[in-house]
């Protein structure tokens, strides 16, 4: 075990460090656009000065570092032979070249190298991740109260709640990450009890929000990550559940019966057949994926571009709405009837595989899930070796954590990389990856 302190040499040396480490931590919380597009800035004029006085240096050898250009290379690509490039823009703006300057700017510092500090910028960069969890849930709380404890996720103003707004999923890729931090990593009792509360009332939040993915999800990696410690103290386990449902029950009768009844929907057989057919939730995503694929299929290799929002223009200026709703295909006629009362920017692709498959193509699908491969390789190497650094074994456990969360919560959802904790962790693979090779 070990205490999170920053030596001084990082101290003086990093400023590009706090400005990447500012940017995952406001990334993640609505309303600072012009924040994190000043930080943007900032870690773009720091990559050139970096790269002037020749202190940037990455690995080109290491797989994660193949693997991370390639992607960018493809996506990049992508964009630029869209048919619809104008609208690819944005997205490359926004999501690739922040992604770009994060990994590349935490990754790739010489002098933090030659001092031997990567363990301490991998422990700022994923408390930024566990920072930005804990500031999200208090206004995710403060959001939902005002807005009225009868509320959930479908029937708030989402205008008026952004905090809470999309909070069910993110909480779905940052509590692991958090978890981790409480089993493996020892800090001041005051932040432990602080991240413990924050843990509590995020799973109240999830609950009530009604989003059944996200409490599938989370639900399974919570209990894997605590089942250790649950058999160990099972009193405290009790009593935390008591907590939550107490939580529950005050905060209304009414919605508990309502949160009863959608969350009992994830093991009726209506859910996934229905009483017609075509009629069940899970029907309509298949139909959902069915119609993006066959989109997919006139551009394979490279997509559409980046930007899942442009699904709406495609379905209609291409010509397969009129196609579908005329077909005499049930699951055709049902894509149709998904497509038909949204508008421009509403249309989901509603799964993480058929999203990168939409904007990337395959090349795209297949380098983003060489980079995640590289990263769950890398986590099961640090959990198997003999010396058990904590900040290691927080890093290897929480990666594995997140990435069953990730893919679980993404069979119903398009989260990709963006600048979300994903990017963390492939940055911090890479710097935990060349202090051991250079300790090695």
């Amino acid at each position: 075990m070990m205490r999170i302190q920053l030596p001084e040499s990082l101290k003086s040396q990093t400023f590009t460090t706090w400005v990447c480490c500012a940017y995952l931590f406001f990334a993640h919380v609505p309303r600072t656009t012009a924040v994190v597009n000043s930080l943007i800035g900032l870690m773009l004029l720091s990559m050139v000065v970096l790269l002037m006085r020749r202190q940037l240096a990455l690995n080109l050898k290491s797989g994660m570092v193949r693997a991370f250009a390639a992607f960018v290379i493809v996506v990049m690509l992508g964009a630029a032979l869209s048919p619809y490039r104008e609208e690819s823009l944005t997205p490359l703006r926004r999501d690739v070249l922040p992604m770009i300057l994060v990994f590349v700017l935490l990754a790739g510092q010489k002098r933090v190298a030659q001092h031997n500090q990567q363990r301490q910028v991998a422990l700022l960069a994923g408390w930024s991740i566990i920072g930005a969890f804990m500031c999200r849930t208090f206004l995710a709380v403060s959001d939902w109260l005002q807005q009225g404890v009868q509320n959930d996720v479908y029937s708030i103003d989402r205008a008026a709640a952004r905090f809470f707004d999309f909070f069910a999923i993110d909480a779905t890729l940052m509590m692991p990450i958090a978890v981790a931090a409480i089993l493996y990593l020892v800090m001041n009792r005051g932040v432990r009890a602080l991240l413990l509360c924050s843990i509590a009332v995020a799973w109240l939040l999830i609950i009530v929000s009604g989003v059944r993915a996200a409490v599938v999800a989370l639900g399974l990696v919570t209990l894997l990550q605590l089942l250790p410690w649950i058999w160990r103290h099972k009193l405290s386990a009790l009593l935390g559940i008591a907590v939550l449902a107490v939580g529950l029950v005050a905060s209304s009768p009414e919605r508990l019966a309502r949160i009863s009844d959608r969350y009992a929907t994830i093991v009726s057989a209506d859910t996934y057949v229905g009483k017609e057919a075509g009629y069940s939730s899970f029907y309509e995503r298949l139909s959902i994926w069915h119609g993006t694929l066959e989109m997919v299929a006139e551009r394979p290799l490279l997509g559409y571009g980046l930007g899942w929002q442009k699904i709406y223009d495609v379905a209609y200026q291409d010509g397969y709405i009129e196609r579908w709703t005329n077909s005499d295909q049930l699951i055709d006629r049902a894509v149709a009837n998904y497509f038909r009362p949204l508008k421009k920017g509403e249309a989901n692709p509603h799964n993480l595989l058929v999203q990168m498959l939409f904007e990337t193509g395959i090349a795209g699908l297949f380098t983003y899930s060489l980079m995640l491969l590289v990263l769950l390789w890398r986590a099961l190497r640090l959990l198997r070796q003999k010396t058990k650094e904590p900040a290691e074994q927080w890093f290897a456990a929480g990666t594995l954590a997140y990435m069953t969360s990730y893919l679980l919560v993404n069979t119903m959802n398009g989260l990709w990389l963006g600048a979300g904790a994903t990017l963390m962790l492939l940055a911090v693979s890479e710097l935990l990856s060349d202090r051991r090779a250079s300790r090695a």
